[in-house]
């Protein structure tokens, strides 16, 4: 495994209780995430299969096998998944809820939601997401070709963020930029 830092952007101060790091593995047979993270405040609303996870407190996974498309596994703080497939950030394809089912996902925070804590909170997310998710590859992971970043965001909690592993340079948060993916 990887350890890797988290760094957030698109913000006129830095929020504080803010910490985000992600132990990443990829193998031929699944690709794995452990997020270990520290945010001012939690949310916790969507508890179904690609929902709008993005505005509770979110981690995200955008990976490409360099063929000009990428999948987005969005994952909630309670383990609810959001996952697409396409070139850019129009157009996208929602997995099927049958293929979503296959990740596994566990989170400290268990998987029910509980609205809004204000306060500050650290929690573990798990998640492996096995070779049989990727439908639009073949159902195979390409370890030599694999690119992409990792995300935390939190559109709709009290204390809105977005954080990144590797820099996007756009005016807004904007996460579907496979142009600035990297090597993981």
């Amino acid at each position: 495994m990887t350890l890797y830092f988290l760094k957030q952007g698109w913000a006129a101060e830095q929020l504080e209780n803010l910490e985000v790091s992600c132990d990443f593995n990829a193998s031929s047979e699944e690709i794995s995430a452990v997020f270990h993270i520290t945010e001012p405040s939690v949310k916790a609303e969507y508890s179904g299969i690609n929902q709008k996870v993005w505005e509770d407190s979110c981690a995200e996974l955008f990976l490409s096998f360099g063929n000009g498309f990428y999948y987005n596994f969005e994952i909630s703080c309670i383990g609810c998944v959001l996952a697409e497939h396409g070139k850019n950030r129009f157009n996208r394809e929602l997995l099927k809820p049958e293929t979503i089912e296959n990740i596994k996902v566990s989170s400290t925070l268990g998987n029910i939601p509980f609205g809004i804590k204000n306060e500050k909170t650290t929690y573990e997310l798990s998640v492996k997401i096995p070779k049989e998710v990727f439908v639009f590859d073949g159902s195979k992971i390409d370890t030599v070709s694999l690119t992409g970043n990792i995300y935390k965001c939190a559109d709709k909690s009290l204390t809105p963020h977005y954080m990144y592993l590797f820099d996007i340079i756009s005016e807004k948060p904007d996460f579907h930029r496979p142009e600035f993916f990297r090597k993981l």
